[in-house]
């Protein structure tokens, strides 16, 4: 019996005066905001005509950009806001609550996709545990985490290492038109570099947003579709591909030089050598990037010059071996190295004469030019009887210098 009572009155005590199974004011406050909202709440249905959508993108960083698959990996946050007046209250008959959280996939919200995605599908990921911040006037806000968007990227890299990129991110309604929904634009609000951190290989230049009308993929109506473009200026960092690529080739060029000055087996061994890294490096680079033939990469044509330069240095050690071996040259080559010789000669010979001349014209006019002058002066003064006298030894010096050149 005892213990019947005292049973009997612990559960009056957690039923009655602990108040088991109840909320807060506050809370209780806000369940009932929610319920009443939610409550036929038509999730389909959209909030006006015309929705105006504010799209802000904060990006974080660029995880990497495949140059062979041309496809850039960027995490950044995508927040839109629209106004929706089913989702409006009076805070002052609800506790003075102003905003609440709501589940994102028990409220509209526009299908906003990626346009030119990487991925499978292209929509801004909505979990079972996203929510949307809506304010008492019907403002809603939903932040999207995208930590991984997969871009497509046309990549021009013809002038690689010291290239630069053009990369976009086209955000987009995918089935409802501008008469639907009405993406709004604004520069200086879309695009929130304030958490950015730097790529170790890319250097972000310069940002743009700009928006661009689109044709309308639906089939019953002739509008178009808003297309954000948010335009991302890359520049490469070329200090790594400059160590172990150019330098490194430029290195060996003037191993191939040095080449010139060893015994004849190590000259070939070297060559060899050298010409088989250059198929390594060049091997290495190309396999970063995609198989194309539109154009020819800089670095491509620097990787076959310099194997051309070892081949023609090989080539030109075997036939200098040949002829050393043999100790007797082709007639033909004798012809041909005569000819050379007398072709230098004649150049050599045709030079100098040149350089001799320009002198002489440029020495000339300093030392004659006073006598011209006072040989001008004295045609002035028909009554000076020196003016035969100093014209005339100028004329016949002239006259002699001439007849010496004519004689040379």
């Amino acid at each position: 019996m005892i213990t019947l009572t005292r049973f009997i009155i612990l559960l009056y005590y957690l039923l009655h005066v602990g108040d088991c199974g109840t909320l807060p004011p506050a809370q209780l406050a806000e369940q009932t905001l929610i319920t009443s909202l939610l409550n036929l709440y038509n999730k389909n249905i959209r909030p006006e005509e015309q929705v105006s959508i504010s799209i802000t993108a904060a990006l974080k960083q660029i995880l990497t950009l495949d140059e062979k698959q041309q496809i850039m990996t960027s995490s950044s946050y995508i927040s839109q806001t629209w106004n929706d007046d089913r989702l409006t209250w009076t805070p002052s008959s609800s506790n003075n609550i102003e905003v609440v959280m709501l589940p994102v996939k028990s409220i509209w919200i526009p299908d906003t996709m990626i346009l030119n995605s990487g991925d499978t599908s292209g929509y801004l990921t909505v979990s079972d545990y996203s929510l949307a911040s809506v304010l008492y006037t019907g403002e809603v806000n939903v932040i999207l985490p995208t930590l991984a968007i997969k871009t497509r990227c046309n990549l021009y890299v013809r002038k690689f290492p010291f290239d630069q990129q053009l990369c976009t991110i086209n955000l987009t309604s995918w089935s409802q038109g501008s008469n639907r929904v009405l993406y709004i634009e604004n520069s200086s609000e879309v695009l929130d570099l304030s958490e950015y951190s730097e790529h170790p290989l890319w250097k972000l230049t310069g940002t743009d947003v700009i928006l661009i009308e689109a044709g309308d993929r639906a089939p019953f109506e002739s509008t178009y579709n808003d297309i954000i473009s948010i335009q991302l200026y890359l520049e490469r960092k070329p200090l790594y591909f400059m160590m172990n690529g150019i330098f490194a080739c430029l290195v060996l060029n003037c191993v191939t030089l040095l080449s010139y000055f060893i015994a004849f087996a190590t000259q070939i061994g070297l060559c060899m050598t050298c010409f088989m890294t250059y198929s390594v490096y060049s091997l290495n680079f190309s396999s970063l990037f995609p198989q194309q033939s539109e154009y020819l990469m800089i670095i491509t044509l620097y990787f076959l010059l310099s194997m051309s330069w070892t081949l023609i240095s090989m080539t030109w050690f075997i036939i200098c071996n040949h002829f050393l071996a043999k100790a007797d040259m082709p007639k033909p080559l004798v012809m041909f190295s005569g000819l050379l010789q007398r072709l230098f000669a004649y150049c050599l010979k045709l030079l100098t004469s040149c350089t001799t001349r320009i002198n002489r014209i440029h020495n000339f006019p300093k030392n004659k030019q006073i006598s011209i002058e006072d040989a001008e002066s004295t045609k002035t003064k028909p009554n000076d009887t020196n003016s035969t006298q100093i014209v005339m030894p100028i004329m016949s010096n002239g006259f002699r210098e001439r007849q010496i050149e004519n004689e040379k």
